[in-house]
């Protein structure tokens, strides 16, 4: 009995990373219980921390404008990240990429392929687009929920059909972002959905319909966090326990923002809408130096 309850209090620190307890019921059994969004009332608490609300940003912003005059064009391996405000690019292919007009742009009973939405993306699941909006629009990834269990749409857009349709986007205003230098990768994804923790190569990200929160700390300062736990889970458990100094740099993206990320940067994301567009643009930099 020792040895199961051992692994019951190991799972539970797996499934419920914020908060683990032991209670006594009235037959004298020992009981785990994980905490909610609810209290010894059973009322519904409310999360500390609200996709709908407005966030801070402390990541220097451009208008496009300002951008150009300062730029021209980004430099290789820009060293911080920023945030361009625009209001005009990519008109037409933001039209195509709505949840209507994503229907309409890809050919009928089409497939997609979602990855888990974990450090890792290791789990794989092929599942009709259709179905998949169904799902974005209808429901919301709590903090509670495991990443690794949490399906999500970005980066499987190498056939055919997804390159035609990449063919129409207007690249981000970098000096390597030319076709033959950058891969793009699509998404969709719901409310609360995100991608965790995670580093790689340089690179813009716009946000085409619904909001995006954006995380990072520099290579140098790797957050605390569990892998299978989703971006949202950091953000209520963690990040609300950080002061000021600590935090990350942080910023939302609006339809039409882009965003820098420098390489090797630690980053997650967090969708903030019940259906969010949106579109990376990974860069080749080192190679231009």
């Amino acid at each position: 009995m020792k040895i199961l309850r051992v692994l019951l209090v190991n799972l539970y620190i797996l499934y419920c990373p914020h908060l683990t307890n032991s209670l006594e019921n009235n037959d004298g059994r020992d009981e785990l219980s994980c905490a909610t969004n609810r209290n010894e009332n059973d009322r519904v608490v409310p999360y500390q921390w609200i996709p709908e609300a407005e966030h801070p940003c402390n990541i220097p912003k451009f208008s496009i404008t300002k951008f150009t005059k300062m730029f021209g064009l980004l430099p290789p391996l820009y060293h911080q990240p920023l945030i361009i405000e625009t209001s005009n690019r990519n008109q037409n292919f933001r039209k195509l990429t709505s949840a209507e007009g994503i229907i309409a742009s890809l050919p009928p009973n089409f497939n997609i392929t979602l990855s888990s939405s974990n450090s890792f993306s290791e789990h794989r699941r092929t599942i009709p687009l259709m179905q998949y909006l169904k799902e974005t629009q209808e429901t919301e990834t709590l903090p509670d929920a495991l990443s690794n269990e949490t399906w999500y749409f970005f980066g499987e857009t190498h056939s055919k059909e997804w390159k035609d349709l990449l063919q129409g986007y207007l690249l981000p205003p970098c000096e390597t972002c030319t076709s033959d230098l950058v891969a793009l990768s699509f998404g969709i994804g719901n409310k609360g959905s995100g991608v965790q923790w995670h580093v790689h190569g340089p690179g813009f990200a716009e946000a085409l319909w619904g909001r995006k929160h954006w995380i990072l700390y520099p290579e140098s300062q790797k957050p605390e966090f569990h892998p299978n736990s989703t971006s949202r889970n950091w953000m209520e458990y963690a990040y609300t326990t950080l002061d000021q100094k600590s935090r990350p740099y942080e910023c939302t993206l609006n339809p039409g923002d882009l965003i820098y990320f420098p390489t090797e940067w630690w980053h997650a994301t967090i969708n903030l809408d019940p259906y969010t567009s949106f579109i990376s643009t990974f860069t080749t930099e080192h190679d231009a130096l």
